[in-house]
């Protein structure tokens, strides 16, 4: 592998298990205290579902964002999604971490709610905030933290200033429609927001970590 320069790690995939754990490596120095990362496909016009109105249909035939993903979950301590993600995606308990649901009402899929493995962390009727999660995740002593969305649900976290690190893989084709964008178009941010860290190409597909903090 290169180097983009003296901040920027480039490279090219595929690469095994164990260069896969060192290219998500924390960034030296940062490795005290809880770490949270943004886990998403987008395409080229920043949509992080396909037509279907699922992220499952952007990463298909992806080998690269396959392994990311499997990378950032063999990470993670916690994976936090929103209730209607979950249910859209279908998504179920995790192997070797705690899958957290976030719902404002409380309303989870059964599969989810019954499941020992799943922590619900419910607003009875109000918004959940991101404070609020990262404390019940300390509480139960995880500080690696993964957040796969939805992008209404990433975007509060991005605004709220608490997610240290994206790591995206930008697919190389256009959605186009009306499906939903990586941010939310009302996300408010205080300007340009990210630095390049890593950048790898993986048959076509760009795999990139930005420290947002």
């Amino acid at each position: 592998m290169g180097t983009g320069g003296p901040e920027v790690r480039t490279g090219r995939g595929p690469l095994t298990e164990a260069e896969l754990d060192d290219w998500y490596a924390v960034p030296p120095g940062r490795s005290d205290g809880p770490w949270v990362r943004g886990g998403f496909v987008t395409t080229l016009d920043g949509r992080a579902a396909g037509p279907d109105g699922r992220s499952g249909s952007l990463n298909e035939g992806s080998d690269g964002d396959g392994a990311a993903f499997s990378t950032l979950r063999r990470w993670a301590q916690a994976v936090v999604v929103g209730a209607g993600t979950a249910r859209a995606e279908g998504y179920g308990p995790l192997e070797g971490s705690t899958l957290v649901v976030v719902t404002r009402s409380g309303d989870v899929p059964d599969r989810l709610a019954e499941h020992t493995d799943v922590l619900v962390v419910s607003g009875e009727g109000e918004d959940v905030t991101p404070q609020r999660v990262l404390e019940t995740c300390a509480g139960h002593g995880w500080d690696r933290v993964v957040v796969e969305g939805g992008p209404a649900l990433f975007g509060a976290w991005v605004a709220a200033r608490v997610v240290d690190e994206l790591c995206v893989t930008v697919r190389p084709v256009l959605a186009g429609g009306d499906g939903p964008l990586l941010l939310p178009s009302g996300t408010t941010l205080p300007g340009l927001t990210g630095r390049l860290t890593h950048l790898l190409e993986w048959e076509g597909d760009l795999l990139v970590r930005t420290l947002l903090r």
